[in-house]
């Protein structure tokens, strides 16, 4: 495939980037059914939302800023367009299969095997939503009628005072209610074993079989312990319920959204009764209305159009001006750009896949190390969490109660440090073996005059764009929801005046951006949920004083968390790690009087090495779907070990020596 690319003229190879992915989206299970098709189908109108979303967010900014008159309406509006938007997301990433699983067990079977762990799978999605319309009715009930069953909509209370609500508790029922109905359709299909790579004529294999009943028997026996004894068993056995349960759901592939959401559901009925299930509900309803959240879509929106504009591979080709001639140039560009992508998108996965249909190709075709183009793909890529405006800090901001302007702020050091880092560890080995990254050749490098202004001049736009996203965060003119709002309008701007717009490009970006949503915000919902059971059963204050009590130093402590977040980024998303371990950790940091900004950094670049780390490394996953078809998975994960000892080193640095994080927001306040 890089030979093959190297030779395409520059149109060609936007046509072959988007041949690749076009089939890189195929290559899934698809829509199973009528159903699941009429879903998708929809979702492209409905995604929609998100660009109405962001018109009435600058609208609001224009009023407030230009005419100092700001709306009353705007606010609200924005929440309720959004919020309905994550519920269908949920939908569509089940219809289209896009929901993140643990696959190292189930993307790997086929036939009768797969059939029969997507007959599991149906199974457990439909008692999880079974189990949350049902606490979704109860919330609708009180939201739409009065104790005598007279007809109101509960409204905000604010002083527009709208019904919206009323309006989103309806959407989560009719979510749950649709989520039920194709979770019947994809067990009626696994059993008919017409679903992608099942098959109906095929038995499952013995050890398919044994597993699952290996899982279900677990299973079983730990929810007979859990329901004949309730809150009896106390908080310290329950955790280890809790826990235990999480890991071996994963194991049959069931999306993680549903695993935590299902336990959540689970451990309330058993510890609080049937009553006590609108508590989670409650707590999902209660999560797709946080104003900070809808900066979540606005940047992966940035990114999409970003993406599929055309800017950041002009972007790229700009870099070659300036690192070609060195040993190990092209692989320092792909770093450079990377950087400069994470800055003005904050998304990491569609990072890792534009960088390995440009820059690999183009380092293999040089003859550039294997092992060395792969790491500086999958590294580079994964700057996101680190380079503001980071999504991975704004979660952790919303979770943790912490500012995300200190947060972007306290990230600047240590994400450039690593990023230098990895461009220092680049030039060494090409230095010392200068075979493993040939520089380009004086022939290639000939462009005239007249190209490198155009290619200089494609930066101007997208770099004018990242500084005024972060400009107005730092400056205080706006807040990261304004300013994400801002940011899709300078990269749509910024398509425009190269016209680069179509009807295809915003069609294919707000799809993208529901589908995205729907992943990250599903996994948001269960965590959420789990979270806030597991709060009321008393986890937090088991764990916290387990801890405080356990007479170790703070340093051992804050040791002790990075490994159990490392172990977990093993298994889990980010976004699920953060929201189940932060609202235990960060209090317990704030008690030993640490800062919670230098541990939300900590979180971040922890969640750096997850990203490339065995066996989930989400970063492997992305770059296969899009790399040669002789690079294999344990390939591309031993290239990566470098990088993250690399990683765990920029760790330390930051975890020993706290003001490398801290000295800029101190300084900015200290102005």
């Amino acid at each position: 495939m890089a030979q093959h690319i190297a030779g395409l003229s520059e149109a060609e190879i936007n046509e072959q980037l988007e041949a690749l992915k076009r089939a890189h989206e195929e290559d899934s299970a698809g829509p199973q059914n009528a159903l699941d098709r009429g879903i998708i189908s929809f979702g492209g109108i409905f995604s929609f939302l998100f660009a109405a979303a962001t018109a009435v967010s600058i609208y609001e900014i224009i009023m407030r800023y230009f005419f100092n008159a700001p709306t009353i309406w705007a606010h609200e509006t924005v929440i309720a367009l959004i919020a309905v938007c994550y519920l269908y997301g949920g939908m569509q990433c089940l219809a289209a299969d896009k929901h993140i699983r643990i696959g190292l067990i189930y993307f790997g079977t086929s036939g009768g095997t797969r059939r029969l762990l997507d007959f599991v799978n149906g199974l457990l999605a439909l008692f999880f939503a079974v189990a949350i319309a049902y606490a979704a009715y109860t919330m609708v009930e009180n939201a739409w009628w009065t104790p005598q069953g007279d007809l109101r909509l509960e409204r905000s209370g604010s002083a527009w005072n709208p019904v919206t609500p009323a309006m989103v508790k309806m959407a989560l029922l009719v979510t749950a209610i649709v989520l039920a109905i194709q979770s019947l359709g994809h067990i009626w299909t696994a059993w008919k074993g017409t679903g992608y790579r099942q098959s109906a004529g095929e038995a499952p294999s013995k050890w398919a079989i044994l597993g699952i009943a290996l899982v279900f028997g677990l299973l079983l026996i730990g929810g007979y312990l859990l329901f004949s004894n309730g809150r009896s068993l106390g908080i310290q056995t329950g955790s280890f319920l809790l826990v235990g349960s999480i890991m071996i759901l994963i194991l049959t592939g069931i999306p993680l959204a549903f695993v935590t959401g299902l336990i959540a559901i689970i451990f309330t009925i058993a510890w609080f009764g049937p009553m006590g299930v609108p508590l989670v509900s409650s707590r999902i309803y209660s999560f797709v209305n946080e104003y900070v959240l809808v900066a979540i879509p606005m940047f992966v929106l940035m990114a999409s159009l970003l993406d599929r504009s055309g800017m950041a591979r002009d972007l790229y080709d700009a870099m070659r001006l300036v690192a070609g001639r060195l040993k190990g140039g092209v692989a320092v560009q792909t770093l450079v750009a990377a950087v400069f992508l994470a800055a003005i998108s904050g998304i990491i996965g569609g990072e890792i896949v534009l960088l390995g249909l440009i820059a690999l190709p183009q380092m293999l075709r040089l003859g550039y190390n294997r092992a060395l183009a792969i790491g500086t793909v999958c590294a580079g890529g994964s700057l996101g969490t680190m380079i503001p405006p980071s999504i991975v800090l704004i979660v952790y901001g919303l979770t943790a109660s912490v500012s995300i302007g200190d947060l972007f702020l306290a990230t600047v050091t240590p994400g450039l440090m690593l990023a230098s880092f990895y461009i220092i560890y680049i030039l060494t080995r090409c230095h010392l073996n200068p075979e493993m990254g040939p520089p380009i050749s004086d022939e290639e490098l000939q462009i005239p005059l007249r190209e490198k202004l155009v290619k200089m001049r494609g930066v101007i736009l997208p770099m004018g764009v990242a500084v005024t996203v972060l400009g107005s965060i730092y400056g205080g003119i706006a807040s990261v929801t304004e300013a994400a709002a801002m940011g899709v309008i300078g990269v749509f701007v910024s398509a425009l005046i190269r016209g680069e717009v179509t009807w295809a490009l915003i069609r294919d970006s707000l799809k993208q951006t529901l589908e995205t949503c729907g992943m990250i915000i599903w996994i948001g919902l269960g965590a959420a949920a789990l979270v806030g059971v597991y709060n009321l059963m008393g986890g937090n204050r088991f764990i916290e004083s387990a801890i405080l009590d356990s007479g170790a130093s703070p340093l051992v402590i804050v040791l002790i968390m990075m490994g159990i977040l490392i172990v977990l980024g093993l298994f889990m998303d980010w976004i699920g790690i953060a929201l189940l371990t932060m609202p235990i950790f960060v209090p317990i940091i704030i008690k030993l009087g640490m800062d919670p900004v230098w541990f939300g950094i900590l979180f971040a670049m922890n969640m750096q090495v997850s990203y490339l780390s065995p066996p989930f490394g989400p970063a492997a996953f992305y770059l296969k779907s899009v790399a040669p078809k002789d690079m294999s998975l344990s390939e591309i994960f031993r290239a990566l070990i470098p990088f993250i000892c690399i990683q765990v080193v920029a760790l330390a640095i930051v975890l020993f020596f706290p003001d490398v994080a801290l000295w800029l927001p101190e300084w900015v306040k200290g102005d």
